[in-house]
C-alpha cells in the first residue's frame, strides 16, 4: 500500500503589516518542520475587506505589491509553495486571488464565487470575472493533489463537485470567519470531507475589526485539518498560532475503501 506523507504548514495570523519580519520568522519554523507547503487564511496580507473599501487605491496597490514581492522571495529562500489569498490590482479596480508562490514561480488564481452581501459585499467591490464555468485552482505537492477554495465557495454544491472530477485529495479552504459562526464552519466542512473523502484544511484569521457602527467584528481562528473520515484531528485556538498538519496516503485509501462514495456514483452514473 501506498504510505506516502506530507507536511503542511498553517499559519493563524491577523493581517500582516507592512514589515515581514513575523511572516519569515514563521516560514523559516515550517520549512524546518520538514513542511513545504505553507498556508495562509483571507485578509492576513491585506487589510480586512471592510477596511480596503475605504483605503486609498494607491495604499491598496503599495501594500499588494510589498506582500507579493516578500513572499516570492521567502518562497525561494527557503524553498517553500507558499498558497495566501491577496488582492491584486486590475484595470482600475483589484481582484481577490488565491496567489501561490514557489521557488521557481509565482501563479494567481480569481475567487470564482464572491460573498454578495450588504454588509460584505466584495463581488461589488472586486473585478473577479463573475460569469463561466468554475475553473478552482488544483495542483500537485509531493504525492497529493491539491484543491483549493475561498470560504465562501466552500458553501457550493458546484465547488466540491468540482473537486471531485479533479480527483484531489486535498483541499485547502482559506478563510475569515467572525460572527460566532464555528459550529456551522466545523460542520459543514467535516460533512464535506467525509462525503468526499478528501483532507480539509481549513485556515482561518485571527485578530479584530471595529464597523462603523461600532460593532466588534472578532475573528476566531479555530484552523483544522479535518480527516477523509470527517474527523477533525488537529485544530489551533483563537490566537495567532501554527499547525503542521500531516496527510496520509494510506488514510485516504482506507476512507475511500471502506466507503467507496465515488465509486457507487460513478457505476451508477455509468
Amino acid at each position: 500500500m501506498n504510505n506516502a506523507t506530507a507536511a503542511v504548514c498553517a499559519l493563524q495570523l491577523p493581517t500582516q503589516p507592512m514589515s515581514e519580519s513575523r511572516l519569515d520568522y514563521y516560514f523559516r519554523i515550517c520549512a524546518d518542520e520538514g513542511a513545504r507547503l505553507v498556508v495562509l487564511g483571507e485578509y492576513m496580507l491585506n487589510s480586512f475587506f471592510k477596511e480596503l473599501e475605504l483605503m486609498p487605491k494607491s495604499l491598496i496597490k503599495e501594500q499588494s505589491e510589498r506582500k507579493k514581492h516578500a513572499l516570492a522571495a521567502m518562497a525561494q529562500k527557503y524553498n517553500l509553495e507558499i498558497l495566501a489569498p491577496l488582492v491584486l490590482p486590475k484595470g482600475k479596480g483589484f481582484v481577490k486571488v488565491a496567489a501561490r508562490f514557489s521557488p521557481a514561480s509565482s501563479r494567481f488564481y480569481e475567487q470564482q464565487i464572491l460573498m454578495p452581501y450588504p454588509h460584505w459585499n466584495e463581488a461589488k467591490f472586486f473585478a473577479n470575472k463573475a460569469e463561466g464555468e468554475l475553473n478552482l485552482p488544483v495542483f500537485s505537492y509531493e504525492k497529493f493533489k491539491i484543491g483549493v477554495m475561498f470560504g465562501f465557495e466552500a458553501h457550493f454544491d458546484a465547488a466540491w463537485a468540482y473537486m471531485a472530477h479533479k480527483k484531489v485529495d486535498a483541499i485547502v479552504v482559506p478563510t475569515a470567519c467572525t460572527f460566532f459562526s464555528e459550529s456551522r464552519w466545523e460542520e459543514l466542512l467535516k460533512t464535506r470531507a467525509f462525503t468526499n473523502n478528501v483532507y480539509v484544511l481549513r485556515v482561518n484569521r485571527v485578530g479584530n475589526h471595529k464597523a462603523a457602527s461600532g460593532e466588534q467584528w472578532s475573528f476566531y481562528g479555530d484552523s483544522m485539518l479535518i480527516s477523509p473520515f470527517g474527523e477533525v484531528v488537529s485544530r489551533l485556538g483563537k490566537n495567532e498560532e501554527m499547525m503542521v498538519a500531516k496527510l496520509e496516503k494510506t488514510e485516504l485509501a482506507q476512507a475511500r475503501h471502506l466507503w467507496g462514495f465515488s465509486q457507487i456514483l460513478h457505476k451508477r452514473l455509468g
